[in-house]
């Protein structure tokens, strides 16, 4: 980012609310009710994301943790990370601090439950700040702080691998009925660091190469980047009775097929805390969740016993 980008964004990154965009409610309001193109939320959401990996403030896991609530398009994993399936993540949103049942310790900052025809695969993520050094000093020896988080992701497979767990997670996170008969193949994601810390070095990149077992990704901050149909996605928590959405981006977008949002309460409200989206667009969504979640099947039309939907975005 250069100096003069850098001055147009603020750095107090609690302040209006953790995940403001500056100048992305104004490219909203020139378009509403229609979005901005998904490319202005790209580059407007990695001039803030760079500026906060650059100031102390990120050194707060909690406020990195909120930032990435509210734009889950940078946390990798939504359409797998094994291959680049055409199958939207269940359900339609990341899951965050989800729980392994029975499992006390810490758990997952974020959770994918993405999909392809024949596998679930729950992508378990795992944050730490980009201020964590992956190694001691200028030496090739790996930091005592990337052990121990490494070892989380150690647990929860452990987790996967015990007793009857599995069958108790495909409960735990109500997955559907067309989805429960698919193999279940976990992957474990770690996002720490800068990649400053080895890509200088032959040694420590050599080393970090290494580093990850076959199911585990092992990321620096500096290395997210907005995935494949970033804006269609919000955050969600699981409850006791269900999913709650905790948060929208500002560029969000729908599908015109109300089975897909049914599975979480809370769209409404979430849309009202999203500021940096235009109250037009905010409106408009609201009617066609209120319309979709009344009547999954509202855009489908019949020709003689023919059930047909044009798919859209809204």
């Amino acid at each position: 980012m250069t100096d003069a980008a850098r001055s147009d964004v603020a750095t107090d990154f609690r302040e209006p609310f953790v995940g403001h965009l500056p100048g992305y409610l104004a490219q909203s309001e020139l378009t509403g009710p229609d979005r901005p193109s998904e490319e202005i939320y790209n580059d407007l959401l990695m001039e803030r994301w760079d500026a906060l990996l650059d100031d102390d403030a990120s050194r707060d896991e909690r406020l990195v943790h909120t930032f990435l609530e509210r734009h889950p398009s940078l946390l990798p994993g939504s359409h797998t990370l094994d291959v680049d399936s055409g199958h939207s993540p269940f359900p339609m949103a990341v899951i965050s601090k989800p729980k392994l049942p029975g499992l006390s310790d810490r758990e997952p900052d974020f959770m994918w439950l993405a999909t392809h025809s024949t596998e679930i695969f729950p992508i378990l993520i795992e944050i730490e700040t980009p201020h964590k050094r992956w190694f001691y000093g200028d030496r090739a020896e790996i930091h005592s702080d990337f052990t121990h988080a490494q070892g989380q992701l150690a647990e929860w497979r452990a987790w996967f691998n015990r007793g009857n767990n599995r069958a108790a997670f495909l409960d735990y996170y109500e997955l559907p009925s067309q989805l429960r008969d698919r193999k279940l193949s976990p992957r474990f994601v770690l996002i720490y660091g800068r990649s400053g810390d080895y890509n200088a070095d032959r040694r420590r990149r050599e080393k970090r190469a290494e580093l990850a077992r076959e199911d585990e990704r092992l990321l620096s901050f500096d290395s997210l980047t907005p995935t494949k149909h970033s804006v269609l996605y919000s955050t969600v928590a699981k409850r006791h009775n269900g999913y709650k959405v905790l948060a929208v981006p500002p560029s969000l977008t729908i599908f015109n097929h109300g089975e897909f949002y049914l599975p979480a309460v809370g769209w409404e409200p979430a849309l009202d805390a999203c500021n940096d989206m235009a109250s037009s667009r905010r409106e408009f969504l609201k009617e066609e969740f209120r319309l979709l979640l009344e009547n999954p099947d509202a855009y489908t039309v019949m020709r003689g016993r023919m059930r047909l939907r044009r798919p859209r975005w809204l």
